[in-house]
């Protein structure tokens, strides 16, 4: 009877710590998945490199100075805040744990056919490869789940990298600006017309406007038109309409550079920002993909509409009357 009493006392003492311990073991992974962590400890500032694997595509960046460039296709500058975004919801912000059961990939959009991002130093050495899977909880939330590669764990991350990715081709994140933002040219100062003899505007310069006794005491600006008959003032909203045309200016492909026969006969736009830097816009000859344009700060050529290149050496009625509404200047950027 003694010996029954002790085995059973001893089996409730098995229970009650077998209980202690499960409780133990299910704060421990409440705290774990709740836990807040970085996917991958690399700093930012490493990744010289980017692969990014999608919908049977391989697109690869390369960190140029303070630029990125996507070299496959002649060099093209790349947005840096999309990449700035990416990197930094991968590398900077917070996820929580969610699972390590392998049969769990697929609920959260981390399949074989998900997207693969690799992350590269200078030497082209992978430094981390993430697997981006579904939003959370839809596609269009600012939340989504990754996984390492190479590594069990799924993370709830609290950032969708993914948002990063426009799908325009050629390839995602591009800046299709002629005048691209990596250049960070400040607003235009001066436009000088060159090339076409019968052009009559030979320049727009943006000018202090004289100020009068009983005009405002703010300084405020002009925009003035240069000719072989003498100066004239523009009608401000409509000039401004034009330089913020050729500041927000979009390609539709680039080109290989040595296309120099479509600038044989080419005309000239001198384009020079608040800080005196000049940007030398040649405007070439026009076939079935438009016309063709060559940044000479950059070396690239584009080929844009030939809506937007009517557009470039504007009329006098489009510098010195009130445009329609939308006008073409905001039709065509």
């Amino acid at each position: 009877m003694i010996r029954l009493l002790c085995a059973l006392g001893a089996l409730l003492a098995l229970l009650v710590l077998g209980e202690s311990a499960l409780r133990d073991h299910q704060r421990a992974v409440r705290r774990t998945a709740g836990a807040l962590r970085l996917v991958t400890p690399e700093p930012t500032a490493a990744i010289d490199q980017i692969e990014i694997f999608a919908a049977g595509r391989r697109w690869h960046y390369i960190r140029r100075g303070d630029t990125w460039r996507f070299p496959a296709y002649h060099h093209a500058f790349v947005l840096n805040r999309r990449v700035e975004y990416l990197l930094q919801s991968l590398l900077a912000t917070p996820a929580t744990f969610v699972s390590a059961e392998p049969g769990d990939l697929v609920r959260y959009g981390l399949g074989p056919g998900s997207v693969r991002i690799h992350l590269l130093n200078p030497q082209g050495r992978p430094l981390v490869e993430i697997r981006q899977g579904r939003g959370a909880p839809g596609p269009r939330t600012g939340e989504s789940y990754v996984k390492r590669v190479g590594a069990d764990s799924i993370f709830h991350l609290h950032a969708h990298p993914a948002h990063a990715l426009d799908t325009a081709p050629p390839a995602p994140m591009l800046d299709r600006r002629v005048l691209p933002q990596a250049l960070q040219r400040r607003g235009l100062r001066h436009i000088a017309f060159a090339g076409d003899p019968a052009y009559p505007v030979q320049s727009l310069s943006h000018q202090l406007k004289a100020m009068t006794a009983s005009g405002p005491m703010m300084p405020t600006y002009e925009w003035v038109a240069r000719s072989a008959a003498g100066t004239e003032t523009c009608l401000t909203a409509s000039a401004e309409a034009y330089a913020d045309f050729l500041k927000r200016l979009t390609w539709s492909a680039l080109h290989a550079p040595d296309r120099i026969n479509a600038f044989a006969q080419a005309r000239y736009l001198y384009l020079q920002d608040e800080e005196g830097t000049i940007d030398t816009l040649a405007i070439g000859a026009a076939d079935d993909q438009g016309h063709y344009l060559r940044l000479h700060t950059t070396g690239h050529v584009f080929s844009i509409s030939s809506a937007k290149a009517q557009l470039l050496f504007p009329t006098q009625s489009a510098l010195f009357d009130t445009l329609p509404q939308p006008s073409p200047y905001q039709a065509e950027r």
